[in-house]
């Protein structure tokens, strides 16, 4: 996550037992708030802040039975509500009936709930076989508590007509948009970008959104040679052709000698990088 440049990550279905959460050791993600159930490895949600968020935590709010996670954030004179939530396979309407007005009581400034819903929104468009096990009404129902409360499905609104899934089900061989971003309307004004990431090692895909915070300037990432590249003789050769290609381009060019010396650094840099 550090390396996909993340600075609020939100983790379902950890399940770590209450007074059994493993000491998360990490030089980047400094922060972990966990939400635990207290009888058994069930559940369980998680949010990481990364070191480079310049943020204050306000308050929190911790779900007793590992369904949902709140926190409040000052970033940049602002406030931010995070929610992480998982929901259950079932009773879903209910369960976020319930989360929903914990959510309402505790807010503050900007809403951002992130997490597993269980559910789909829109069954022509997020299931690939077109159904789903959870009623229609319970749908219709779940759909009319967010628009009442002015949340909406980022990644629906920015392809309002695209198929992409963030689950696979190997008992029914199908997949399906279980994983959703929703925040407040007027968050739209912060030029969200969403996209869903590749489903490796997991049931479920990464899901990623971007928001241009008021005030916060995003930080510079360098880059650096991996020094093992230099022990690669395809990787020596491919440099070493760029660079004689470079000097048989601008042998007889008049561009002053610093400035072919930068244009030939970012030739070299690029063959590292494809490599």
């Amino acid at each position: 996550m550090h390396k996909e440049r993340v600075q609020i990550l939100l983790l379902q279905e950890t399940h770590f037992k209450r007074d059994h959460v493993p000491r998360i050791r990490s030089q980047h993600f400094h922060f972990w708030a966990h939400s635990t159930n207290p009888e058994s490895k069930l559940k369980g949600v998680s949010i990481a802040l990364h070191k480079s968020l310049p943020y204050v935590l306000v308050d929190s709010q911790v779900d007793p039975g590992g369904r949902y996670l709140f926190l409040k954030l000052r970033i940049h004179e602002r406030v931010y509500t995070i929610g992480n939530l998982y929901l259950p396979n079932s009773g879903q309407n209910q369960a976020l009936s319930g989360i929903l007005s914990k959510q309402e009581s505790f807010a503050e400034g900007v809403v951002l709930l992130g997490g597993d819903f269980n559910l789909v929104l829109e069954l022509s468009l997020d299931s690939f076989t077109g159904t789903t096990m959870v009623p229609r009404s319970a749908i219709s129902a779940v759909k009319q508590k967010l628009h009442a409360r002015r949340l909406v499905d980022v990644w629906r609104i920015l392809h309002p007509r695209d198929r992409d899934y963030t689950y696979y089900s190997p008992a029914h061989c199908s997949y399906s948009r279980l994983d959703k971003f929703l925040i407040s309307h007027h968050a739209l004004s912060f030029s969200p970008t969403a996209h869903i990431g590749t489903l490796v090692w997991s049931d479920h895909s990464p899901i990623f959104l971007s928001l241009e915070l008021p005030g916060l300037v995003a930080a510079e990432w360098t880059w650096r040679l991996n020094d093992f590249l230099l022990n690669d003789s395809v990787c020596r050769s491919d440099v070493e052709t760029a660079i004689k290609q470079f000097l048989d381009t601008h042998t007889l060019d008049e561009t002053a000698l610093p400035l072919q010396w930068e244009a030939l650094k970012c030739v070299i840099r690029g063959v590292f990088i494809s490599h």
